[in-house]
């Protein structure tokens, strides 16, 4: 997940570079940060297939080799729309994330939370890394060789994976399993996945169109010297608040009798929490825009990152909530309709008048809405006790 997601972080950090080589304009450049977030909306929308839900090993090689084969193209195309295109095809690395919470919910019981938390922080490692080595490597040995590393970085790191993973760890889909599936167990048919997968529709705005374009909406108002600093901050935020939740939701878990309702209500509750302290830092961020306190900014988007600790909380629930044949194909059904606002979310702060304070306006109340849904989900009955 760190290797691949460098690609998150990458592009934005190195926009000079093709500002200054490809001739690429500040709207052009935008649009291509946003693609990598559309690409992870489109992702989950591939990955609902049965080809998908059988193949996990195909689908996490694949999803390393969409990821790092347009890391060895951008350097050699000189054509914005063509760097746009390859940058949509980056996001689709996310198909392999329901596989992951699949495999934490065959090893793992309460601990689940915690797993995903680790493993969910590597999305944002990899955009520490990208803002950080990737920079370095850009200034040592020019942008290209910055790119071509981290692409045969990913493939390696996709061949471990896959070398590595026992066959028992692996969602299982048998022609049995799809027989027996009737309409009535479909996930789709069931209230609770579409009100859960909203939940965390807020969170995927705001983390993936913050991780991306944070550098632009910092610029809009403070200018580029806290560009960089304040996307070092949210990502090295995003990774601690993942790996925190994930532990918090763990021991919170760990004090109920572990079955599927009180285990998801304990996680719930954490999610609950997390948009709470998100309503604070974004509204923090708007007064520190506001009054143009770049301490201030720092502090509240360390807050607003906490954000990023819905993902374990989310991700624990297919493997909670869902019958053990249906918890792949729930998982991409959340992770579609959530992930439908990486493809919204930047899109809708670009076209924006303002990327700086009509962006914190609109994550406050985003976290005011992942919140509601959240309490809401609790009151749902859950796949399993159908």
């Amino acid at each position: 997940m760190g290797v691949n997601f460098s690609a998150l972080t990458l592009f934005s950090t190195l926009r000079n570079f093709f500002a200054s080589e490809y001739g690429m304009t500040t709207t052009q450049l935008q649009w291509a940060a946003a693609a990598y977030s559309i690409g992870i909306f489109a992702a989950f929308f591939i990955g609902h297939s049965k080809y998908v839900e059988e193949h996990p090993r195909v689908t996490v090689l694949v999803a390393a080799i969409l990821a790092a084969i347009p890391q060895f193209l951008i350097p050699v195309s000189d054509s914005p729309m063509a760097v746009i295109a390859l940058r949509f095809l980056q996001g689709l690395v996310m198909m392999a994330v329901p596989i992951f919470s699949s495999q934490v919910g065959t090893l793992f019981s309460h601990a689940r939370p915690l797993a995903l938390g680790i493993i969910l922080s590597g999305i944002f490692i990899g955009g520490f890394i990208g803002s950080n080595v990737g920079w370095q490597l850009a200034v040592a040995y020019g942008w290209r060789a910055a790119y071509i590393v981290f692409g045969l970085a990913m493939l390696i790191a996709a061949l471990i994976w896959i070398g590595l993973t026992s066959q028992e760890t692996l969602p299982k889909h048998t022609h049995e399993d799809r027989v027996s599936n009737v309409p009535k167990r479909s996930v789709w048919r069931k209230p609770f996945t579409i009100v859960w997968g909203f939940t965390f529709f807020p969170s995927i705005w705001i983390i993936f169109t913050l991780a991306p374009l944070i550098a632009f909406i910092v610029t809009a108002t403070f200018g580029t010297e806290l560009a960089r600093t304040s996307s070092e901050v949210l990502e090295a935020s995003y990774i601690f608040w993942s790996i925190t939740v994930g532990a918090v939701a763990y021991l919170v878990s760990r004090r109920g009798s572990g079955n599927p309702r009180q285990l998801f209500k304990s996680f719930a509750y954490v999610q609950a929490v997390c948009f709470v302290f998100a309503l604070i830092g974004a509204l923090g961020a708007y007064a520190a825009s506001t009054s143009g306190n770049a301490t201030a900014l720092l502090a509240s988007l360390f807050i607003l990152a906490v954000i990023q600790g819905t993902a374990p909380t989310f991700w624990s629930i297919p493997s909670t909530a869902y019958p053990r044949d249906e918890v792949t194909r729930a998982g991409y059904a959340l992770g579609l309709i959530s992930n439908s606002a990486a493809m919204i979310g930047p899109v809708a702060s670009i076209m924006a008048a303002s990327l700086s304070t009509s962006m914190w306006l609109l994550t406050s109340f985003l976290s005011l809405m992942g919140l509601v849904l959240t309490l809401t989900a609790l009151k749902l009955r859950l796949p399993i006790e159908e």
